[in-house]
């Protein structure tokens, strides 16, 4: 199974500490980790930080085959976690900002990637924006993944609207919904099944949506069988919650589309959500 994403490249900062991160980064990770041939497509700047985030995507065992250099800063993000509860700062400009892909939309092409993932954070500038929208355009995704990854001033009414119209597997937060549902895209519904159902009706896209509720659990709909699938969240002592979605994300589909198994993948998404919330790291060691 092969898995490429554009997104950002991001240091979550801890006090004095970087942890590489991003969404797409974290989800590239787990998938690698669960057998999946990931790439990311990105940009890092020309300081210190960036050869430690390519050695990092080395490390998970992401391609780094389409990751530009670019004179702005490698990206950041101030993390603030209270009760195991994150908030997030994410700096501006950066390097992920400003993704081109030019000369390499061929080589995306004969990736033939089985899965292509992407949320709104890579589409708050132009640039990346145009990018994203030309790989949309231009390669045949078969499957594609969105999360909408909602953070503080960076998407808007265009990016969240772009990911539902593309998405074939939407993932979204009982927090994310109301900020979505605000847009006007959907009836919202007096429960949050009428919720998904109604976003199916009015994107015919979107084939299964995966309802994250944090501690209690997640709530997947599939639209062909008409059915939700409801899951328990693992018993564990949280220490973050960073990346946790991430890691749902990436074995739910790492699973999905191995097995067709929604009973399977959600198991596996809680069970490696489980292992990640109990550590500090978006994508620790086993």
């Amino acid at each position: 199974m092969k898995v490429l994403a554009i997104g950002e490249i991001i240091f979550d900062i801890y006090g004095g500490d970087a942890v590489i991160g991003g969404a797409p980064l974290n989800f590239c990770a787990h998938c690698a980790a669960c057998g999946a041939e990931s790439a990311l497509v990105s940009a890092v700047g020309k300081d210190g930080l960036a050869q430690e985030a390519l050695m990092r995507l080395e490390f998970f065992g992401i391609k780094t085959d389409y990751v530009e250099s670019n004179s702005l800063p490698t990206g950041q993000c101030i993390v603030t976690v209270n009760n195991g509860i994150p908030s997030y700062d994410v700096l501006r400009p950066a390097a992920y900002d400003a993704v081109c892909a030019n000369g390499a939309i061929e080589k995306i092409k004969a990736f033939n990637a089985d899965v292509f993932a992407f949320g709104t954070l890579i589409q708050r500038e132009a640039a990346s924006r145009k990018t994203l929208e030309r790989l949309l355009s231009e390669c045949v995704f078969e499957n594609i993944f969105c999360d909408v990854n909602l953070r503080n001033g960076c998407y808007d009414r265009k990016s969240c609207l772009n990911c539902l119209e593309n998405a074939t597997v939407l993932k979204l937060s009982d927090e994310e919904e109301p900020l979505l549902a605000s847009f006007g895209f959907y009836k919202s519904g007096e429960n949050e099944k009428t919720k998904l159902i109604n976003i199916c009706s009015e994107f015919p896209n979107i084939g299964l949506i995966i309802y994250t509720k944090g501690e209690n659990g997640s709530l997947v709909y599939c639209k062909e069988e008409n059915r939700f699938y409801e899951f328990d969240a693992e018993k564990t002592e949280v220490v973050s919650t960073v990346g946790a979605g991430d890691s749902y994300s990436a074995a739910f589909i790492c699973e999905y589309f191995k097995s067709g198994d929604i009973q399977k993948a959600g198991k596996a998404g809680s069970a490696l959500s489980a292992f990640v919330v109990a550590n500090r790291e978006a994508v620790p060691k086993k």
